[in-house]
């Protein structure tokens, strides 16, 4: 009897590793498809998991990293591929398996994926020797470029063209050096998509599984303030002692606290508009005013979200609330 199980289990390994390696190589041959592909690409893994165990998971991992490796011929993308993904597929296979709850299972899971952009960013320079961060040279080309077909319909006024040259190279160096808070917060994006996914998936197996919760009803933990306080503590620190390195990891780290926060102070703005019960048409308004006043309204969000992690604001307005957000 359990060499038949383990025989199933095997077939199942097979089968869900070659789905792996099929939806991995939609992405990579079909450009269009990538960023897709890569949402999708963890699942299998995830249900093979949760229907076998972890063991059958990283062996069906390693057999589908194999055959990548065969049919794409390109060592280095597929390694970056198999590293930021198939661990994360795992990784959601045990945390559905283990019942955990959406909120935690997702932080859980945005977490690690993070993690791992960081190190298929770190991996990339060693293997390679580029440097993803300097990428000026190449922008500043294109930005001539640009100018140049400015410059040739008659769109650049004279004496413009220098100033519209310096601010599209600030706008290039600051692009360059928020490049890795950019991949990490597209990694929490991206992994909230495939837990979500993955839930639809379950279910449709007849898996149980814990729904996430209402958007309005989100809260994030009060340490992760820490976020900010060593952003600004690198920030700071680099900006004294000289150290352009612990500068751009301060100014990192800042951004995806402040991308964060921003998400709260959404989740914050949507529960009150539930709370009170405004009309569409009012709902509407607010929300083309924030738009007409989006630096303003960033910041508020943002100082909102912090606000609510720290302080909880909401919770009185639950209680106020006759059952109607439990």
């Amino acid at each position: 009897m359990g060499s038949r199980l383990r025989h199933d289990a095997l077939v199942e390994g097979a089968f869900f590793a070659g789905l792996t390696v099929v939806i991995a190589l939609l992405g990579l041959f079909m450009p269009p498809l990538f960023l897709l592909s890569n949402l999708i690409t963890p699942l299998p893994l995830a249900v093979l998991v949760r229907r076998q165990d972890l063991k059958t998971g990283a062996l069906a991992l390693a057999v589908a990293t194999a055959l990548l490796f065969v049919l794409y011929g390109r060592p280095v993308t597929v390694l970056m591929l198999v590293i930021q993904l198939g661990p994360l597929g795992l990784l959601l296979g045990l945390l559905f398996k283990n019942h955990v709850r959406a909120g935690p299972a997702v932080a859980v899971a945005a977490v690690v994926a993070a993690g791992l952009t960081l190190v298929t960013l770190v991996l990339g320079f060693l293997i390679t020797g580029i440097n993803p961060l300097a990428i000026g040279s190449q922008m500043h080309q294109d930005a001539d470029h640009l100018l140049g077909w400015y410059r040739q319909q008659g769109f650049i006024e004279p004496g413009m063209e220098e100033e519209l040259r310096r601010l599209l190279q600030e706008m290039m160096q600051l692009a360059a050096l928020l490049l890795p808070a950019n991949l990490v917060i597209w990694s929490l994006v991206s992994t909230f998509i495939t837990y979500y996914l993955g839930q639809v998936v379950f279910r449709r197996l007849g898996y149980v599984v814990t729904p996430l919760p209402p958007f309005r009803q989100w809260q994030f933990p009060w340490y992760l303030v820490w976020v900010l306080i060593l952003g600004l503590a690198f920030f700071m620190g680099g900006d004294a002692l000289g150290k352009q390195v612990f500068s751009a990891i301060g100014k990192n780290l800042l951004y995806i606290g402040a991308f964060l926060y921003l998400v709260l102070g959404l989740a914050v703005v949507s529960f009150y508009f539930a709370r009170w019960q405004l009309s569409r048409a009012v709902k509407i308004l607010l929300a083309v005013t924030l738009l007409l006043y989006w630096p303003f309204a960033v910041l508020m969000l943002i100082t909102l979200g912090l606000l609510d992690s720290l302080l909880n604001i909401r919770h009185s307005g639950r209680h106020g609330d006759k059952g109607g957000d439990k």
